[in-house]
């Protein structure tokens, strides 16, 4: 039978406090109230307060999330501020690469601000608005990833854009975009403006001559995505004809594999298209269909990124997330053209509020939050459907080395990238593994990339040692703790009842089965299932039977379950830490009934010991040697015996 540990929860009220604003002020905040420094920030009865000149002095305005793209109200520090003023600090004019911050081995996005002889130089490329703009979309995508985007080509911390032009008129450009045009081999002419690319000295990669050349194309992806800002129309879609003239980003929708995207900055008739940045940044507090106005105005630098990202090197064409379904063309008016069966094509098959939905792009209004494969079963951190167990070359762009390795944060701490995979194990045989889980629809806190999960783990593993001489044996990559992330499909739903061990509640045993279905689970590993988003209505903490997993229950109702830190107990509670370590114990036979001070319901009844059913504050391992670590009783397992624990 699983076994289960109640903690008792201490309820603690919390104050926020603005340091800028002295205490006196403060028992003044109100909308038209005097204050001291333009721009700071105050929440006054759940509104939001900005300092702003009013007249001949500075007062308290009221301002209301999402009353307009680019304005962005932030009650709490703004942590991205010195990041995105630095990435979008404006660097001289330059013809050549600048050296990469990051070396130049790691593939990464290049900027090019591209002006045809057709066209006006707006010197987009010094002006600030492509960095900013880029920088925008990257603090969204990181929120969705734990914190983590893409890699850019940076000098001295700013976005190093490249400047070329090249010859050609208004309707040579056109004629670019159409298959029957002068470009055999490629199914766009955005994919041949590589060799323009080469002339002008961008492209120092290897030339392919079409979409034959698997070997050329696979050398590409392994390398630098190109991200060109035109200073003209958009071309045609090259195989309906739709979109010249337009104002939009380009890509060929059918994934040439070429790692060019594209930008128009004007129309057909010259008139300047929307800026980079007209968006401004995002904002986390607006509702879900300002969000989704948002993200529609950036709809180029999200979709057409990942649509590419799709490709994974080594791999063929991308997988397909339902092979042979039946997909509708954007742009195809005529209903019996405008349908066909391939692979590789998901825009119609997301989810309403994915941004890679077409129905984004339209700008339907939608409700939900946007958020990036929302059934992770497509293209994203893919968990679920057939996709999760496909094998290395499933199409999740969560696996592309375009990732950065160093959080958009460059001053958060964070730990390693995000990822729901398993990654090489430094070390072999029995061992721990930490799975952050998340369910459909709740709060994602990050913890697996914010280092809360591993300042556990090794909080716990050196309290073990500082008690037996022994620790625990943790599945490090490259010497830090390798945490999975796992985002649970919508059929997880958060029950409520009495014990989590019953179904339908979702405990760790549902979510072992889970990863073991997509043949993710390591037979020599125990795994530690950190919860976010779990039960409401009662207090459970923890769970673990005997077997190889265990149940972390992180919040309850939003809140934190023990009310305590990760490494630090207190008066009513255990930490997380030491509460990860309770319910390993029993997972591996503690406390057996016939251990001398056993409770008789697996626990153990003295109250300094770890494994007390109510323990909290300061607590030992077994005190007496006896029950679980030891000099056991025969018919009881010696823990200290454990392949889990070395010293």
């Amino acid at each position: 039978m699983k076994k289960v540990v109640r903690i008792v929860v201490a309820i603690a009220a919390c104050f926020a406090v603005n340091l800028s604003v002295d205490v006196a002020a403060a028992t003044q905040v109100a909308p038209g109230g005097p204050c001291k420094k333009a721009g700071q920030t105050w929440d006054f009865q759940n509104k939001a307060l900005v300092c702003r000149m009013s007249g001949a002095r500075l007062r308290w305005v009221q301002v209301s999330i999402g009353r307009k793209p680019g304005s962005v109200s932030r009650s709490a520090k703004d942590t991205l501020a010195d990041d995105y003023a630095r990435f979008s600090k404006p660097l001289s004019r330059s013809l050549v690469d600048r050296p990469d911050d990051g070396g130049e081995s790691s593939p990464k996005v290049k900027v090019i601000y591209a002006v045809p002889s057709f066209a006006k130089d707006q010197r987009r490329d010094v002006s600030g608005e492509i960095a900013r703009g880029l920088f925008e979309v990257e603090e969204w995508r990181a929120s969705q990833n734990g914190g983590f985007g893409l890699r850019y080509d940076t000098y001295n911390g700013a976005l190093d854009i490249g400047y070329m032009t090249f010859e050609s008129t208004k309707q040579q450009w056109y004629d670019r975009f159409y298959d029957i045009r002068p470009y055999p081999g490629f199914r766009n002419g955005l994919s041949y403006f590589h060799l323009e690319l080469h002339r002008a000295g961008w492209w120092s990669g290897p030339l392919v001559t079409g979409t034959d050349d698997t070997a050329g194309i696979d050398a590409l992806r392994r390398g630098d995505l190109y991200f060109v800002v035109f200073e003209a129309p958009a071309g045609a879609y090259g195989r309906t004809g739709a979109g010249e003239g337009s104002c939009r980003s380009m890509i060929d929708a059918m994934n040439d594999s070429i790692p060019i995207i594209g930008w128009a900055s004007i129309d057909d008739r010259g008139t300047e298209c929307d800026q980079v940045d007209v968006a401004g940044r995002f904002d986390f507090a607006a509702n879900g269909a300002n969000q989704n106005r948002w993200i529609a105005r950036k709809y180029g630098m999200i979709d057409h990124f990942h649509q590419y990202m799709r490709n994974l090197p080594g791999c063929s064409n991308p997988a397909s997330p339902k092979d042979g379904e039946r997909v509708k063309i954007p742009g195809v008016l005529d209903e019996s053209k405008a349908w066909e069966i391939r692979g590789g094509f998901n825009r119609d098959l997301s989810e309403i509020n994915d941004p890679n939905s077409a129905r984004v792009a339209e700008g339907i209004a939608i409700g939900k939050p946007p958020m990036l494969d929302p059934r992770h079963d497509l293209y994203f951190h893919i968990t679920s459907d057939k996709l999760a167990g496909a094998g290395v070359c499933n199409s999740d762009i969560s696996k592309h080395p375009l990732w950065d390795n160093l959080p958009l944060d460059r001053d958060s701490g964070r730990t390693l990238l995000r990822s729901s995979y398993d990654r090489p194990d430094d070390i072999s045989g029995p061992q721990f593994h930490a799975v952050y889980v998340v369910r459909n629809g709740a709060k994602d806190f990050m913890y697996d990339t914010s280092g809360d999960i591993e300042r556990a783990l090794r909080h716990a593993d050196g309290w073990l040692r500082q008690e037996t001489g022994k620790g625990m044996r943790l599945d490090t990559f490259q010497g830090k703790v390798d945490v999975t992330y796992l985002p649970l499909p919508p059929r997880f739903e958060s029950k409520t009842g009495n014990d989590c061990s019953k179904v339908p509640c979702p405990n760790d045993q549902d979510f072992y089965a889970h990863l073991r279905s997509y043949g993710r689970i390591h037979p020599d590993k125990t795994y530690l299932f950190f919860y976010s988003g779990g039960l409401t209505d009662y207090v459970l903490c923890g769970g673990a039977g005997i077997g190889k997993s265990v149940l972390l229950n992180l919040e309850v109702d939003g809140k934190s379950c023990s009310g305590t830190d990760w490494t630090k107990s207190n008066a009513t509670s255990l930490s997380w830490s030491l509460l990860a370590l309770h319910e390993t114990f029993h997972s591996l036979g503690a406390v057996c009934s016939s251990a001398p001070e056993s409770d008789g319901a697996y626990h153990s009844s003295r109250a300094d010991d770890v494994m007390n059913a109510r323990a909290k504050g300061t607590v030992k391992l077994d005190p007496t040697r006896r029950n679980y670590w030891g000099s056991v009783p025969a018919d009881c397992t010696d823990l200290s015996q454990s392949p889990l624990f070395s010293s």
